[in-house]
């Protein structure tokens, strides 16, 4: 069967918040059905493909027939983030923008009165987006502001892993406003027929007023600084959280390819066992 034989389906859009496989993942994919065939279904939602789009293309392109099943349950939202957030190599940006991303397409399915999806927003605060996305709250909380208030090109970035999460945020948040220094303390000079003490009394107020400034101008600054030091300790803890991710990912996919190393030739010994009973009846 060649490729042209095979219909094309279209994504579902739970689908495209997903970004796509790398030229290497891909080809890596290919020769992996190749070689094993297809192993997990291509599962469709509506008419479009509600998970496996990558899987879908490569068939398409070795020209074999793909295994293609409906999905019938009623969460499809959660099917799709389950099936894909954990399994792939994504950094904790991507993961939060994905499950962000998601959310906002099911309530905007539900505001459009789509009776099927009214019943699965189910991650309907931060906390509950960030247990599915497997990040911190205060990641999600970034994550949900993006898709909010950033244009789709930019949320999409992010999500491809084309642009980190803090970077975007940047991009559409405020500058901070600029704190101006107090203006010195000016010298007051002595007036004919002012008083001695008339003068100390105009100094003693002038340096009351610079000190009240300065006491705020310290506030201002030594909150700056601890706000610092927390962003270092979160990115120090990110980068750490990202390694991690990263070799658990790896070690999930060389079991993957592992047990699907070993049904083959599970498939391979049954195969030769029938053979060889059926010779031994012969």
């Amino acid at each position: 069967m060649t490729d042209n034989t095979i219909q094309t389906i279209e994504l579902h859009p739970l689908c495209t918040y997903f970004p796509r496989m790398s030229d290497a993942e891909f080809i890596s994919l290919k020769e992996n059905i190749q070689i094993n065939g297809q192993t997990h279904p291509i599962y469709t939602l509506d008419g479009m493909i509600l998970d496996g789009g990558n899987r879908y293309r490569a068939l398409c392109e070795l020209g074999i027939a793909p295994v293609i099943i409906e999905y019938t349950g009623s969460n499809p939202t959660q099917f799709i983030l389950s099936s894909n957030l954990h399994r792939r190599h994504l950094t904790q940006g991507q993961s939060a923008a994905i499950v962000s991303a998601s959310q906002s397409w099911v309530n905007a399915q539900a505001q459009d009165n789509n009776a099927r999806l009214q019943d699965v927003a189910q991650l309907d605060s931060a906390t509950s987006r960030a247990k599915q996305s497997g990040v911190g709250h205060r990641t999600q909380q970034l994550a949900d502001k993006l898709v909010k208030e950033a244009p789709a090109e930019l949320v999409k970035e992010v999500i491809d892993g084309k642009k980190s999460l803090n970077k975007a945020i940047k991009e559409i948040s405020p500058p901070k406003p600029v704190v101006s220094k107090p203006e010195p303390v000016p010298t007051v000079e002595p007036e004919a027929g002012d008083s001695q003490s008339g003068i100390i009394d105009q100094q003693q107020s002038a340096i009351q007023a610079l000190e009240a400034d300065n006491k705020v101008m310290m506030k201002v600054f030594e909150s700056d600084d601890r706000i610092s030091a927390s962003l270092e300790q979160v990115k120090r803890l990110t980068e750490l959280n990202r390694d991690l991710n990263e070799r658990i990912n790896s070690l999930m996919t060389a079991k993957e390819e592992a047990i699907n190393t070993a049904n083959y030739w599970k498939d391979r010994f049954l195969t030769l066992e029938a053979e060889f009973n059926g010779n031994i009846a012969k």
